[in-house]
């Protein structure tokens, strides 16, 4: 989209957070900075002020538009910062406003994802008084000190801490922080895939109204805009005028364990009579290079993965063939298996972005994914996701499994997956149900409010 071009429909980009829609924020490196209001006053004070710092959509667009266009090789300064806040940073931040009615209708968010962890499947332990609380890095662990955060991204790591400095310096003494993680793209050949080797971020929907007419693909879904952002058509649900265009975001750190998962892969292609790269694509339900398994169950078509036009425009098999139930694009998007109209409503749109270094320069170091995903609510979105279909064994045919790389189980050892082996669909493959792939590491919910919401409501103090 032209850096100046507004969708239909009554939206317009400039009020819009600027990693939302349209790819979001472009990025080679990026910082997250969770944060804690020591003074609600003086922060929301600040607020206004602070807004004129933030990127929004078509400051997003216009820079991808000059990237686009970059004439020559080297690499375009670009930099772009949001803002975004816990429930309990707006419960904080109501006590001075004037006016802030927080009637979310999202009881996932007002609960924050702590609450939420044993019931996300994320492993617990016991602690003192009876109870348990997830195995987490311990600074998400105090949710009441979470009470925003601010995300900057960029062309370079240097560019993203001189924007954030500048932006945390709006603030003061009326804020500070509490932890700080950074990811970067991976390099060379590997850009654009996460640590397991897989294209991530295909098979994004598109937004109605907001995607540009013949910009969508074939195949690629077109979802409501209140799927995504909330007050607009399609969200379903009454909310405060301050909410409108704003997103609940949804943060979590996912360590992935690189040389289990390939160790893994080595055993058991060897029980199934097949290779590593196999299992792999039928347990993610794509080859590394972004080709669908449901192409061909044996074939990684790098022309496939590589035309925008063909890549999406596929459904999936029944008899598990070509892409098993369990395999993971399934699982979170099934949509020849209940039906698009139907999946649509249940779509985020994915930010995530990878952070530690490659194995080979440092094989003992953790890596993994920043996820972070946009969805109107949470409830309907990542939450529903992750409950009910990543982590549920008969979804969406008993046997399927748990998603190999979402799913977990708090209280079985070992799921068994069907479909893994081509030629035997039937043939179960057990799977560790507390995934040791990939390690819920700590996270929160969040909402990205409008710019007019920055400027107004959360900056108008009694």
């Amino acid at each position: 989209m032209a850096s100046n071009q507004q969708p239909s429909g009554g939206l317009d980009l400039d009020n819009v957070q600027g990693d939302i829609l349209l790819d979001g924020l472009a990025k080679k490196n990026e910082t997250f900075v969770f944060f804690k209001i020591d003074d609600a006053k003086g922060f929301c004070q600040k607020l206004k002020q602070a807004a004129d710092e933030i990127t929004h959509t078509l400051h997003s667009a216009s820079a991808r538009d000059e990237i686009a266009n970059n004439p020559s090789n080297g690499i375009v300064p670009i930099v772009g910062g949001n803002i975004a806040f816990s429930f309990q940073g707006l419960q904080k931040m109501s006590q001075v406003l004037a006016n802030l009615p927080l009637q979310t209708q999202d009881p996932a968010f007002e609960a924050g994802m702590k609450a939420a962890a044993a019931s996300l499947h994320d492993p617990v332990k016991a602690v003192e008084n009876g109870s348990s609380e997830p195995v987490w890095e311990s600074h998400y662990l105090t949710p009441q000190n979470i009470h925003g955060v601010i995300l900057v991204a960029g062309s370079d790591d240097a560019t993203v801490q001189h924007k954030l400095q500048k932006l945390m310096g709006v603030f003061g003494s009326s804020m500070s922080e509490v932890h700080r993680v950074s990811g970067k793209v991976r390099p060379g050949d590997n850009k654009g895939h996460e640590h397991f080797g897989f294209l991530d971020g295909v098979s994004e929907p598109a937004v109605d109204d907001v995607n540009p007419a013949g910009t969508v693909p074939p195949g690629q879904d077109t979802i409501p805009q209140g799927v995504i952002l909330c007050g607009r058509p399609g969200d379903g649900l009454s909310r405060p005028a301050w909410m409108v265009d704003g997103s609940f975001l949804c943060f979590r750190k996912l360590q992935q364990n690189v040389e289990d998962w390939n160790k893994f892969l080595v055993d058991a292609s060897n029980q199934l009579g097949t290779w590593p790269d196999q299992l792999g694509s039928r347990l993610i339900g794509r080859w590394k290079s972004g080709c669908p398994v449901t192409s061909s169950p044996d074939f990684d078509d790098k022309n496939l993965a590589a035309d925008p036009n063909r890549i999406n425009k596929f459904d999936f098999d029944t008899d598990q063939f070509r892409c098993p139930m369990g395999a993971h694009i399934r699982k979170m998007n099934p949509r020849g298996d209940l039906g698009r109209s139907t999946v649509n409503r249940f779509r985020v749109l994915r930010r995530g972005i990878p952070y530690g270094d490659e194995v080979n320069d440092n094989p003992s170091g953790e890596r993994g994914l920043l996820f972070v995903c946009y969805q109107a609510n949470i409830s309907s979105g990542f939450a529903f996701l992750q409950q009910s279909w990543a982590n549920n064994a008969n979804f969406f045919r008993p046997g399927s499994g748990l998603d190999a790389v979402m799913g977990q189980s708090n209280t079985e050892k070992t799921v068994d997956m069907k479909g893994l082996f081509p030629q035997d669909a039937e043939r179960p493959l057990a799977l560790s149900g507390i995934n040791r792939f990939v390690v819920p590491k700590g996270g929160e919910y969040f909402f990205t409010p409008s710019m007019t919401a920055l400027r107004t409501t959360l900056s108008t103090v009694k």
